[in-house]
């Protein structure tokens, strides 16, 4: 993942945000994984703009939104060549 924009200081190359929150994107090709390992104290929100993806075991179609809280580690599989965008907020 790419942090594109955030109100964490150390995510220096990012579009600064007044928010405690990163907004973060990528692009997977089918059957690449990429993972993902927040605070269990955030909420995350996964869209992917293009493509179909599984998300710790559950299939995600283009735009369509998961909320996802309380979990550890995510681990994204592309069923499709997909992109991504990842909100994590507090």
């Amino acid at each position: 993942f790419v942090t594109i924009a955030s109100g964490f200081k150390a995510d220096n190359d990012a579009l600064p945000i007044r928010a405690d929150a990163r907004v973060l994107a990528t692009t997977l090709k089918a059957g690449e994984s990429a993972e993902y390992a927040p605070d269990k104290s955030r909420h995350l929100y996964l869209v992917p703009a293009a493509g179909a993806v599984e998300i710790n075991g559950v299939r995600v179609n283009a735009r369509d939104g998961v909320a996802i809280r309380d979990e550890a580690q995510l681990k994204i599989t592309a069923l499709e060549d997909s992109e991504l965008v990842l909100v994590d907020a507090a």
